[in-house]
C-alpha cells in the first residue's frame, strides 16, 4: 500500500517536470521567435532608413522578409549567433544615402557594427546606448554631422575599436571615450573637430592607436600624452595648427612604432629626446616649420625606415651619424636649407629606395656608390649645387623609377643603363651642363612618361627606332641635336608635349608628327627646318599650341587650319611662308596668340572674327603685306625688327657653357 503512494508520487512529479519542461522549451521557442522576427524586422527598417531617397534598388537587395527564423542571418553583411540574433552589421562599400535609425538599438547582442563609405547623414542616433556588448563601431566614410555625442558612447564598456574617418562631425573632441578602458583604437581623422586636444586624453588605459589629424584642432599637442606607454601609433597633423613645438617629452613612448606629426605648424627644432624611441618605424614631420639643424642623436633610433623632414627650415649637414641607421628605406629631406656634400654613407645604406634632397643647398659631388645597393626606386635632387658626374649604378638591379636631377650643374653623359633600366617612369635632366648622345634605349623603355633634357649640351641624332606606350612629354629643347627629326615619333601614341626647339635639326617636319591623337603642344622652333608645313596638322585636332617659328619653312599654310578648334597659339614667325594669310582664321575663337611676322605673306590682312583679337606685330615684316585700310607693315616692320644677337656666356663648375643666341 505505501509503495503504491510512493510509486503514485513518483509519476505525479514526473508529470509535471515533464509538462514544466514542455511550458520552459514552449517559452524559450516563443521568446527566440519573438526576438528572431525582432531582428528581422529591425534589419528591414534599417534596410528602409539608410537607403533614403537616392540608393540603387539593388541596394541590400537580399535583405527581404521571410517566415523562416533564420533567414535574416543569411542578408549580406549580416552574422548571427546560436540564438539567432545579429551579433555582426558589416554594410561597406554600398551606395546608401540614408540615416541611422533608432532602430539600431533593437540589437542588442550586437558586437560589430561597420557600416563604412556608404554616403549615411545626420546625426548619430541615442539609441546606440543600448549596444552594450558592442566590440568594435565602423561609421567612417560617411557624412555623418554634428557634436560627436560623447554620451551615447560611455555605456559602451566593451568597445575596443571606434573609427569615425573622414565624416562631418564638429565641436570639440569627446572626452568621454577616456573613460572606455578597453579601448584601444581611435581614428577621428577627416573630420572638423576644433579646439585643443584634451588633457585627459593622457589618461587612456589602452590605446594602442590614436589618429586626430585633418581637423581644426590648435592649442599646443598636450605633453602629457607622453604617459599613454601602450602608445604604437601616434598621428596628429594634416590641417591641424598647433601651437609651438614637439614636445620633448614624446620621447619616452617607448612603445611608439609610428609618428606623425606633418602639416600642422610646428616650431623650434627636433628634440633629440625622439632619439630614445628605440621601437619607432616612422617619423614624419614633414610641411612644418622647424628649424635648427637635423639632430646626430637621431642615429640611436636603429629601427628607423621611414624619415621625412621635407618642407621645414632645417640648416647645417646631413649627420654622418645617421650611417647607423641601416633600416632606412626613405629619406626626404626636400625643400630645406641643408648644405654641404651628401655623406658616403648614404650610398651604402642596405634597404634605401627613397632618396628626396630637392631644393636645398647641397653641393659637391654626390656619391659614386648611390644606387649600388641595387634598391634605389626614386631619387630626385633637383634645384641644388651638384656638379661632377651622375653616378654610374643608380639603376643597377632596374627599380628606378623616378630620376630626377634638373637645376643643378651635373656635367658629363647620361650613364648607359640609364638607357635600359626598364622600370624608368620619369627621367627629368633639364638645366645642367651634360654632353655627349643619349643613350638610344631611353626611347624604347616602356614605363617611361617624362623625358625632359632641355638646357644641356647633349648632341646626336634623335634613333630611327622609337617606341613607348606610356610617354607623354619629351622635352630637348636647348641642346645640339642635328639630323632630321625621326618619323618614328608616330609610335609615341600618348605623346602630348614634343619641344624639340633650339637645336640643329634640318629637313623637312615629317608629317608623322602629326598624326599623334594626344598631341597638345608642339615646339620646334628655332632649327634649320625647311619645306613646307606638313598638312597632317590640320588634322590633329588635339593641338592647343604649335610653335614653329625660326626655321627656312617655306609653302602656305595649309587649308582647313580652323579645324584646329583648341588651338590657342600658333606662331610661325621668321620663315619663308608665302601666300596669303588664310581668311578661316577668323573662325578660330580660341585662338588667342597669333605671330606670322617676318615671312613673305602678301595680300590684306583678313578683318573680323578673331582678327580683332591680334595686335599689328603679329603681322610685321611681310613688305607684302598690307592692312584693308591701305597702310602697309613696314612702319611696324622696323619699329620691331630684330636687335643683333650676342652669344650668352654661362660660367659652371669646370665647365664654360656657350649657350644659343635667343633670337
Amino acid at each position: 500500500m505505501g509503495e503504491g503512494v510512493v510509486g503514485s508520487k513518483r509519476e505525479m512529479r514526473r508529470s509535471v517536470c515533464y509538462r514544466l519542461l514542455i511550458l520552459v522549451s514552449f517559452i524559450w521557442f516563443r521568446v527566440a521567435t519573438c526576438s528572431s522576427f525582432s531582428d528581422m524586422d529591425a534589419l528591414l527598417k534599417l534596410k528602409d532608413s539608410m537607403k533614403g531617397n537616392k540608393a540603387e534598388d539593388d541596394a541590400l537587395r537580399d535583405w527581404k522578409f521571410s517566415t523562416s527564423l533564420s533567414a535574416h542571418c543569411s542578408f549580406s553583411g549580416v552574422k548571427c549567433d546560436q540564438d539567432l540574433r545579429v551579433v555582426a552589421i558589416n554594410v561597406s562599400f554600398v551606395p546608401l544615402f540614408g540615416h541611422l535609425p533608432p532602430e539600431i538599438g533593437q540589437f542588442d547582442k550586437l558586437q560589430n557594427l561597420t557600416i563604412a563609405q556608404d554616403n549615411l547623414t545626420g546625426q548619430l542616433p541615442k539609441e546606440l546606448t543600448v549596444l552594450t556588448s558592442l566590440k568594435l563601431l565602423d561609421i567612417s566614410h560617411n557624412s555623418f554631422s554634428g557634436n560627436f555625442p560623447g554620451e551615447i558612447i560611455l555605456p559602451l564598456t566593451e568597445l575596443e575599436v571606434l573609427d569615425a574617418y573622414d565624416n562631418n562631425f564638429t565641436g570639440p573632441l569627446p572626452e568621454e571615450f577616456v573613460k572606455l578602458d578597453k579601448l584601444r583604437y581611435l581614428k577621428l581623422d577627416g573630420n572638423y573637430f576644433s579646439g585643443s586636444i584634451p588633457e585627459s586624453y593622457s589618461e587612456f588605459k589602452s590605446l594602442a592607436f590614436l589618429s586626430l589629424s585633418t581637423n581644426s584642432l590648435s592649442g599646443k599637442i598636450p605633453k602629457s600624452l607622453s604617459q599613454l606607454k601602450t602608445l604604437t601609433y601616434l598621428k596628429l597633423g594634416y590641417n591641424n595648427a598647433y601651437e609651438g613645438g614637439i614636445p620633448p617629452e614624446f620621447g619616452s613612448l617607448n612603445s611608439l612604432k609610428y609618428l606623425d606629426l606633418s602639416s600642422c605648424n610646428l616650431s623650434g627644432e627636433i628634440p633629440p629626446s625622439l632619439s630614445n624611441l628605440e621601437n619607432l618605424g616612422t617619423l614624419l614631420l614633414q610641411m612644418n616649420s622647424l628649424t635648427g639643424t637635423i639632430p646626430s642623436e637621431l642615429s640611436a633610433m636603429r629601427s628607423l625606415m621611414i624619415l621625412d623632414l621635407s618642407f621645414n627650415g632645417l640648416t647645417g649637414e646631413i649627420p654622418e651619424s645617421l650611417s647607423q641607421l641601416r633600416n632606412l628605406t626613405l629619406m626626404n629631406f626636400f625643400h630645406n636649407k641643408l648644405c654641404g656634400s651628401v655623406p658616403h654613407f648614404v650610398g651604402e645604406l642596405p634597404n634605401l629606395e627613397t632618396l628626396q634632397l630637392w631644393e636645398n643647398n647641397f653641393s659637391f659631388v654626390l656619391p659614386e656608390n648611390l644606387g649600388q645597393n641595387g634598391r634605389l626606386k626614386y631619387f630626385d635632387v633637383t634645384s641644388n649645387h651638384f656638379t661632377g658626374l651622375i653616378p654610374p649604378g643608380l639603376c643597377k638591379s632596374e627599380s628606378l623609377k623616378t630620376f630626377v636631377i634638373t637645376d643643378n650643374f651635373f656635367y658629363g653623359p647620361i650613364p648607359d643603363n640609364i638607357g635600359n633600366c626598364k622600370s624608368l617612369v620619369k627621367i627629368r635632366a633639364s638645366n645642367n651642363f651634360l654632353n655627349g648622345t643619349i643613350p638610344s634605349g631611353i626611347f624604347k623603355l616602356p614605363s617611361l612618361t617624362i623625358i625632359e633634357l632641355a638646357n644641356n649640351r647633349l648632341k646626336g641624332e634623335l634613333p630611327s627606332e622609337i617606341s613607348g606606350d606610356s610617354l607623354g612629354i619629351l622635352t630637348l629643347s636647348n641642346n645640339s641635336f642635328r639630323g632630321r627629326i625621326s618619323p618614328a615619333l608616330k609610335n609615341l601614341r600618348a605623346l602630348q608635349r614634343l619641344s624639340l626647339d633650339a637645336n640643329k635639326f634640318v629637313g623637312e617636319i615629317p608629317g608623322e608628327v602629326f598624326d599623334l591623337p594626344m598631341l597638345t603642344t608642339v615646339n620646334i622652333s628655332g632649327n634649320k627646318l625647311t619645306g613646307p608645313i606638313p598638312t597632317t596638322l590640320i588634322h590633329c585636332v588635339s593641338l592647343s599650341a604649335v610653335d614653329l617659328s625660326r626655321n627656312m619653312l617655306a609653302g602656305e599654310i595649309p587649308s582647313g587650319i580652323k579645324n584646329l578648334t583648341d588651338l590657342n597659339i600658333l606662331n610661325v614667325s621668321r620663315n619663308l611662308i608665302t601666300g596669303p594669310i588664310p581668311d578661316e582664321i577668323r573662325f578660330m575663337s580660341s585662338l588667342t596668340t597669333l605671330d606670322l611676322s617676318y615671312n613673305n605673306f602678301n595680300g590684306k590682312v583678313p578683318t573680323g572674327g578673331q582678327f580683332f583679337v591680334f595686335n599689328e606685330t603679329a603681322f610685321a615684316g611681310n613688305p607684302n603685306l598690307s592692312f584693308n585700310h591701305g597702310s602697309t607693315l613696314n612702319t611696324v616692320a622696323a619699329a620691331t625688327a630684330p636687335t643683333t644677337c650676342k652669344q650668352i656666356v654661362v660660367i659652371g663648375f669646370f665647365n664654360v657653357y656657350n649657350m644659343n643666341d635667343a633670337c
